[in-house]
């Protein structure tokens, strides 16, 4: 009886928890729902997400009609490892898998729904962390509405996979915190596969920091390091028993992110401005997602200092800071000493590259502070009495007044004093409006009158729907650029129907039907300047992506030819040369004047009114996919002696180590093509006949995982002309199969069975152990009767 009791009264709380989370969002979205406007926060969501979500759809569907596995988009840039690539952006993240169950709706109206979904399960997993703690029943909903809606959650809402990610991690310290209580491990083994899954590059942040915080627990909980080292051994053979279930997705991925030049060292101490530190200290006590993309005075023109986002409300803002006036001197040390080296972490680049993968800084990692924050600041709340008063005040009052100083403090810093009350007038007016919000909240804290945490808890839903209803409605796009039918305009220029351009395409000439063949589509006109990722809208062979795990190979291409990079970004790319575009096989132009077109190319006018205003040109000297060479030079030599690219299309450019194999196989002196090509799923197969042995070059991106066979026997496959495959050709017929697996699939295959073993033997040990102890405690009530 009391269990259903206390059933009903947990069920009640997590029903008000919904009412109050549902409050919020309905206050961000309500504007958008009105004014039948797609939500659109963030800078990724168009160009990229939308068109990687339809590859994804694509792929999946192929997968349950045909059961060819997911492993090859031929539609992303050049072709792409999709299994590898993506398992950054959604191949593990369990809402885009959600996605297929609702096809028929709108992208963007999907991305409402699952955004929304989020912020719940966001509200919740934080619910249930701080209920782990033994925090009051109001403190937990205030605990997770603070991290459902912090800065970082709102900022970052735009970067689906991100998102996806942070409304778990909560469960996650839920598996430590039962682990370290109760040495169970269930929980945190799960969440190490589903995080991991999720998004690797911030499983990475997490277990970084899980060194720390869980140090720090153990020793909050256990007030010593008794059995510490055991204990800590045990949870580190659960991790990577985790680690091990998801080889057949993290492995490959490790393969391929190792070519990424993103990866790399960064030893700075400082940074080079100093509105970096302010705006660190600002991001914690304002809701900085309200000024990061207008007139902000910590702006330096660095991506990563937009990434700052410690905000978390008020009551977080001011209690947090109370870790000063707390009497446990234990836990106050403890607490200290675990912040201090968060701090020199964020404020040293070489830190937060750590944090980064050792890459460049990024302070994406601030979520886990975030939370850590809402933790501490959720104990010292629920353990007022301990607080001391006297310094509570101070503490308060220096934060009211710091908060009202930063601005002013970082125009003078940055020199632009008279830009105050101008430039920077209504971002000054936020903070001294969180600034009274803040002294607010420490006057109903001084007070203490009855029913004062029912106040703060008003306080709270009324501060993250005044703040997001703020953020959203001004955000609201009501140019026809921001509406549902542009996108749908602008995805549908060229077709109506999935692969009727390539259908119409393949008609205009039954040679199509045998060739593999690039599109060139100008991304200004055609492609409205909305994505450089339009060709996974066709499902075309297209020449430029907008994509940060772009095909490692690609890098090779870039050094030989620079001019594909565009926007001056490391990750976007757009090939307009004409000797480029020649040697990557480009049959077909779509243009709306012929003066777009590339010049130096033999073109055709083969239709003028396609779709009623767009041309289609077919270039007269189509190059095959495969076609054979008889000169070969090194790299090196082609970049010192600065050879026109226009020479890949004669030469084979290869690494200093290959020249002189290469050159053993170049018998003809007469160039043939692979014919009688298909492709599609994770495969291309061809033909070529010759009069000698020779090299061929298939412009196809080199990556590992594809097996070459010619006549049924595996030959080796070389990297040139700037990233691509290159084999031998014998003497006579050749017939050339391609087929792709990722790099690593298969051993990590077999690590994710020994994982799912190791699994089954962990949760059958912890069952067998649960249920010794409830009989023990059952016989021991009996003998106590």
């Amino acid at each position: 009886m009391k269990r259903v009791i206390k059933m009903k009264k947990e069920f009640k709380h997590l029903l008000i928890l919904g009412v109050l989370t549902g409050i919020v969002c309905l206050a961000m979205f309500l504007p958008n729902i009105l004014n039948h406007l797609p939500v659109i926060y963030g800078t990724d969501l168009k160009p990229e997400q939308v068109f990687f979500n339809m590859e994804f759809t694509n792929l999946m569907n192929n997968f349950f009609k045909t059961g060819t596995l997911p492993f090859y988009s031929w539609s992303m840039f050049l072709g792409t490892n999709y299994w590898a690539s993506q398992t950054f952006y959604n191949f593990g993240d369990i809402f885009t898998w959600l996605s297929l169950l609702v096809q028929q709706m709108n992208f963007f109206d999907k991305t409402l729904l699952f955004e929304i979904i989020k912020f719940f399960v966001s509200s919740y997993s934080m619910y249930f962390l701080l209920r782990e703690m033994k925090i009051e029943t109001k403190i937990r909903y205030i605990g997770a509405l603070s991290f459902a809606f912090s800065g970082w959650a709102i900022f970052f809402s735009g970067q689906l996979m991100f998102h996806s990610f942070y409304c778990f991690v909560p469960l996650y310290f839920l598996g430590v915190e039962r682990y370290i209580k109760n040495n169970k491990k269930i929980l945190f083994l799960f969440m190490v596969v589903l995080l991991l899954i999720s998004n690797w590059y911030y499983f990475y942040t997490v277990s970084i920091f899980t060194t720390l915080y869980y140090t720090y627990r153990y020793y909050v909980l256990n007030k010593n390091f008794k059995n510490y080292t055991v204990n800590t051994l045990r949870l580190i053979g659960i991790y990577f028993i985790g680690i091990l279930i998801c080889g057949a997705i993290f492995l490959p991925t490790i393969f391929y992110m190792t070519g990424n030049d993103r990866i790399g060292i960064n030893h700075d101490l400082f940074f080079g401005d100093k509105q970096v530190y302010i705006h660190l200290l600002a991001s914690m006590f304002v809701p900085n997602y309200l000024y990061i993309y207008r007139g902000n005075v910590f702006e330096t023109n660095w991506h990563v200092t937009r990434e700052i986002c410690l905000y978390a409300g008020s009551i977080i803002s001011l209690i947090i800071c109370q870790i000063f006036a707390y009497k446990d001197k234990v836990i106050k040390i403890a607490t200290l000493v675990f912040y201090g080296v968060i701090v020199l972490i964020a404020i040293i680049p070489m830190g937060n590259a750590m944090m980064h993968g050792f890459s460049e800084p990024s302070f994406r990692w601030l979520f886990l502070v975030v939370l850590l924050n809402i933790i501490i600041a959720c104990h010292l709340l629920n353990d007022f009495e301990n607080i001391d008063k006297k310094i509570f005040k101070y503490v308060a009052t220096i934060i009211c007044i710091l908060v009202i100083l930063l601005v002013p403090f970082s125009t003078i810093v940055s020199g632009s004093i008279s830009s105050l009350l101008s430039e920077y007038f209504i971002q000054w007016i936020l903070f001294v409006i969180c600034s009274i919000l803040i002294g607010f909240v420490a006057f109903i804290l001084l007070k203490k009158k009855k029913n004062f945490m029912n106040y703060l808890l008003i306080l709270t839903v009324l501060e993250f729907s005044i703040f997001g209803a703020v953020l959203y409605t001004t955000n609201l796009d009501f140019s026809e650029n921001g509406s549902y039918e542009f996108f749908e305009q602008v995805t549908h220029v060229l077709q109506d129907d999935d692969n009727e351009l390539n259908n119409y395409l393949d008609y205009l000439n039954t040679d199509n039907y045998e060739q593999y063949y690039r599109v060139y589509v100008p991304h200004d006109s055609i492609y409205w300047y909305y994505s450089h990722n339009m060709s996974v809208a066709y499902q075309l062979n297209g020449l430029m992506v907008y994509f940060s795990t772009y095909s490692p190979s690609v890098n090779k291409l870039k050094e030989l030819a620079p001019q594909i990079i565009d926007y001056s970004s490391a990750m976007i790319f757009n090939i307009t040369d004409p000797d480029l575009m020649n040697f990557l096989n480009v049959k077909y132009a779509l243009v709306l004047n012929e003066n777009e077109l590339p010049s130096k190319i033999n073109w055709e006018l083969v239709d003028d009114n396609y779709r009623g205003s767009i041309k289609v040109y077919e270039n007269k000297n189509y190059r095959a996919i495969g076609t054979t060479y008889s000169k070969v030079l090194s790299s090196t030599d082609f970049i010192e002696s600065e050879t026109s690219v226009s020479e890949l299309n004669n030469i084979i450019v290869c690494d200093e180590s290959d020249v002189k194999e290469i050159e053993g196989f170049l018998g003809s002196k007469n160039s043939v093509n692979l014919e009688n090509v298909q492709y599609g799923g994770n495969q291309l197969t061809g033909s070529v006949v010759s009069d000698d042995s020779t090299f061929m070059v298939i412009t196809v991106p080199y990556d590992e995982g594809w097996k070459i066979l010619i006549n049924g026997q595996e030959v080796k496959k070389f990297e040139v002309n700037g990233g691509f495959i290159g084999i031998p050709i014998e003497k006579g017929t050749n017939n050339v199969e391609m087929y792709f697996t990722p790099q690593g699939f298969k051993l990590g295959v077999i690590m994710s069975g020994i994982g799912i073993i190791l699994a089954g033997v962990v949760i059958s040990l912890e069952f067998i152990r649960e249920y010794k102890k409830r009989k023990l405690l059952i016989n021991k009530g009996i003998k106590d009767k």
